[in-house]
C-alpha cells in the first residue's frame, strides 16, 4: 500500500511541475461585437464580457498631455477593440478568463 501512495505523490508532484512551467495558453480570437464586447475563439465558442479583460491601452480612454506653448489636455485616446479585429488573448489554465495582450 505504501508503494501505492508513493507513485500518487510523484505523480502529484510532476502534475504540479508541468503545470507550474505552463501557467496559461495563447489564442487567436476575432471580435464580434464591440459593444458589449464579445471575441471568438473557434466556431462555436464565443467570449462574453465577464470572461475578457482588456488593458485600458486597447479600450476608449481619456489621457492627461502636457503639449509646448498649450498646456495640458485631455485628449480621448481610441481603443483598438473592433468589429472584425483579430485580437491575441492569453488563457488562464484551468479557468474561463482570458486576457487580450494585443490586436492586428
Amino acid at each position: 500500500m505504501a508503494d501505492v501512495e508513493w507513485i500518487d505523490n510523484i505523480k502529484r508532484i510532476v502534475i504540479q511541475a508541468i503545470e507550474a512551467g505552463d501557467p496559461c495558453d495563447v489564442i487567436p480570437g476575432t471580435v464580434v461585437s464591440e459593444s458589449p464586447v464579445e471575441i471568438r475563439i473557434s466556431e462555436k465558442i464565443v467570449l462574453f464580457p465577464s470572461q475578457i479583460l482588456i488593458p485600458d491601452q486597447l479600450k476608449d480612454h481619456n489621457r492627461m498631455m502636457n503639449i509646448p506653448g498649450v498646456g495640458e489636455v485631455t485628449v480621448l485616446v481610441k481603443g483598438e477593440i473592433k468589429a472584425g479585429k483579430k485580437v491575441l488573448l492569453l488563457q488562464k489554465r484551468g479557468g474561463q478568463q482570458y486576457v487580450v495582450i494585443g490586436t492586428w
